[in-house]
């Protein structure tokens, strides 16, 4: 790939013809769309090998897909229309130039998750699993995305005086690192100023991010955590056991997993486990005693039913106290109690049950019971040994950690105009900023407070439960 306008003169203050137009221009949609399908692709892979069905997925990117297109559209047109409340309607024109990443994430994100989050009441596979298969992926789409931005001359960094600081780069590169079109006005311009390669930068940072998120994350708890060799030797022959490397299998202890462990034929009749196979039959295909799983269940169900119990009572509640006014309304119509005494019957009935009704209140509170719920002992029968496990959901909160900090790292290289929020320097910060304590929040709550919270007997987290 090569620009095939040679006849310029590849200096700052070179002209730009006037009919300049970049042959390869239609890179930006191939990259775009191939980067959309290969995100699609390991996403549907990674689901497929946690055996969870790819229907709801499919689903999902025809519902989340097209309102991620509109998203990005409106996001990133707003603040580039000339009387933009009355051409309101090109917002809309995905096709045209302007669009936002963000508000990709922000409308096909929500999108998906309203609909996997309303699929889990049936699939049981918690909403955390979904995005942890899905979420970080968009780092490789966003990878090749960017490379787009350098055909279509967008994205770039701070001016570069000294071009020999970019002409290492290949010719196909360091000659399209500028714009044709002032992106701040519109106006196309007639002069060469080289600019730092911004969309190189983030390209390299997203990859590098994917690559941290998928090799180490989400392995990192298993490397510090004690090792299932180590706690139990003579059921874990493996290679990393300094004590039992082989066994026979029958020295073996029976050990309760929800598909037999596959291990690996060693000398003289003995078997051992590879260290994925260790892991599994330690923590992943782990499968309590039945009995003890469902004595939990059973706790969580009833601090479930507290609300649904406390909501029922309110309700009765309030119609007793309805009726005992209503006596006394039929009292006051017939003449046989003064306006005054019905008047202050209400008062003093209300009074006598206001703090049974404030208790109730309290009590019946959705978000107060799902906040006192506990699946500490559930989670506790999932691992006795208490590994260090990345939860579901962490991969995904350290994806918009990661990039979060990549967007506040390279936003100060970038043309106002190209901001998440258009020629605005603080409210584009304190947005980053939004989004970063979002993603913090997300990584405590899926760490270390949903496990021993909310979790219950029948559905699919980082294992099945």
């Amino acid at each position: 790939m090569i620009n095939l306008l040679t006849d310029i003169n590849w200096v700052n203050g070179g002209k730009i013809p006037s009919d300049y137009g970049d042959q390869l221009r239609l890179m930006y949609p191939i990259l775009v769309g191939f980067g959309v399908f290969l995100v699609m692709g390991i996403s549907a892979l990674k689901i497929w090998k946690r055996k969870i069905p790819l229907k709801e997925f499919v689903n999902a990117i025809y519902i989340s897909l097209p309102i991620g297109v509109i998203g990005a559209s409106i996001f990133g047109k707003l603040g580039s229309l000339e009387q933009e409340w009355t051409y309101f309607y090109k917002l809309f024109f995905f096709w045209q130039p302007g669009m936002s990443f963000f508000g990709s994430m922000l409308c096909g994100g929500t999108a998906a998750f309203l609909w996997f989050w309303h699929k889990s009441k049936t699939t049981r596979v918690s909403v955390y699993v979904y995005a942890d298969c899905i979420v970080p992926n968009i780092l490789l789409g966003q990878s090749i995305g960017r490379w787009g931005n350098l055909f279509n001359h967008e994205i770039m960094g701070r001016n570069v005086d000294d071009v020999s600081k970019i002409n290492w780069l290949p010719d196909f590169i360091w000659h399209r690192l500028f714009y044709v079109v002032d992106p701040n006005t519109g106006e196309r311009l007639t002069e060469i100023q080289f600019k730092e390669p911004l969309f190189l930068y983030e390209s390299f940072a997203t990859l590098m991010l994917w690559i941290l998120i998928t090799f180490v994350f989400a392995n990192l708890a298993k490397w510090i955590s004690k090792k299932p060799w180590n706690v139990d030797p003579i059921n874990f022959p493996c290679k990393a056991n300094k004590k039992y490397k082989f066994a026979l299998e029958k020295d073996l202890d029976d050990y309760s997993t929800q598909v037999p462990v596959k291990y690996q034929r060693g000398p003289n009749g003995t078997i051992y486990l590879s260290n994925e196979w260790a892991w599994k039959k330690a923590y992943t295909l782990y499968e309590p005693s039945l009995g003890a799983v469902q004595a939990e269940q059973t706790k969580i169900n009833n601090q479930k039913s507290v609300a649904l119990k406390a909501r029922e009572k309110y309700n009765n509640l309030v119609n007793k106290i309805n009726q005992e006014i209503e006596k006394e309304k039929v009292k006051l119509n017939r003449g046989k109690i003064t306006k005054n005494e019905f008047v202050l019957f209400k008062k003093e009935t209300k009074n006598n049950y206001k703090k049974e009704l404030k208790n109730l209140r309290l009590e019946k509170n959705s978000l107060i019971s799902f906040m006192k719920r506990n699946s500490k002992g559930l989670y506790q029968l999932n691992n006795p040994n208490n590994y260090k496990i990345t939860h579901c959901g962490t991969l995904s909160s350290i994806y918009i950690i990661g990039y979060t900090i990549i967007r506040f790292i390279l936003d100060p290289l970038r043309n106002p105009y190209e901001l998440t929020v258009k020629n605005m320097d603080i409210l584009n910060y304190l947005f980053l900023a939004g989004f970063l304590i979002f993603g913090l929040i997300i990584f405590v709550c899926a760490q270390f407070i949903a496990p021993k919270k909310w979790r219950e007997e029948g559905w699919l987290y980082e294992k099945s439960y």
